[in-house]
């Protein structure tokens, strides 16, 4: 049987925690566990919400990889009083331990943004920033083989993330080629506008936009498709656990690993 150690090198080696983005800001890592406990079932997920600790319990997984933070504010204290809490408790209580993937797993080779750029048909696909190197790094930027309507790519965006609550800041019939993407909340800081407009971008895929960024964005003559957070990432998970299975094969590591069933948008 593999060792949580052994089963995160499978993660580590796809996604270095190298690749982490702004350190000060983000947290990835094991988050809860032992490195030395015993694993032999993985199960991957967006979020890990009380109600996929409960599914771990229930088949017997006793590693959690997830993509958000399990924990991201520093925690004061620890009881059965706080959401928080609890899925610590819970969690610890039934020997799971608990990893996350975020800003690495973002920005990696074939990590999410480069799956969703990929999926959209974009051609010549590079990182927006490549903080990294010329594959590796924020956001991805390409093009389509020709220029749309945005309310036609935003039809692709609805399909291809599953999300029938796209919306566009911008013009709706703005014709549109070269299309920036940076999943997840993109949409908080004019930065990323400015930095999609460096890439020569017309339209800018990301969601959590504020209202500040939206009159940026429109004023500066940049169109933005807004998915909704969950969508944009959630549509990676089962990959995730794609390229998981071929990491544990090559690594010869007798490990199941699952795709949660019970995670759902939080907004519905």
């Amino acid at each position: 049987m593999a060792t949580v150690e052994q089963a995160l090198k499978m993660i580590k080696n796809f996604a270095p925690e190298e690749y982490e983005y702004k350190k000060e800001y983000d947290n990835i890592g094991l988050m809860l566990g032992d490195m030395k406990a015993s694993v032999n079932k993985v199960l991957c997920c967006l979020d890990v919400t009380e109600s996929v600790i409960d599914e771990a319990v229930n088949i017997d997984a006793n590693l959690i990889i997830s993509h958000h933070p399990f924990i991201w504010n520093p925690v004061k204290s620890i009881t059965a009083s706080t959401v928080q809490g609890r899925k610590i408790l819970k969690a610890a209580k039934n020997g799971i331990n608990i990893y996350s993937a975020h800003t690495n797993l973002d920005f990696t080779k074939d990590g999410i943004n480069e799956y969703v750029a990929n999926a959209l048909g974009l051609r010549n696909v590079e990182p927006l920033d490549k903080y990294v190197s010329d594959d590796i790094g924020f956001g991805r930027v390409g093009e389509l083989s020709n220029k749309v309507y945005c309310t036609v790519l935003k039809g692709e965006v609805e399909n291809v993330l599953n999300d029938n609550y796209v919306r566009i800041i911008g013009e709706p019939l703005a014709q549109v080629k070269r299309i920036a993407v940076i999943n997840g909340g993109g949409g908080g800081d004019t930065a990323y506008i400015d930095m999609a407009l460096a890439a020569k971008a017309d339209c800018l895929i990301t969601a959590d936009v504020r209202h500040h960024v939206a009159m940026y964005a429109r004023e500066s003559g940049l169109t933005v498709i807004e998915p909704q957070h969950f969508n944009m990432e959630y549509v990676y998970i089962s990959r995730l656990v794609q390229i998981l299975k071929i990491e544990a094969k090559s690594s010869k590591l007798d490990l199941e690993i699952v795709q949660s069933v019970v995670e759902n948008n939080p907004r519905f």
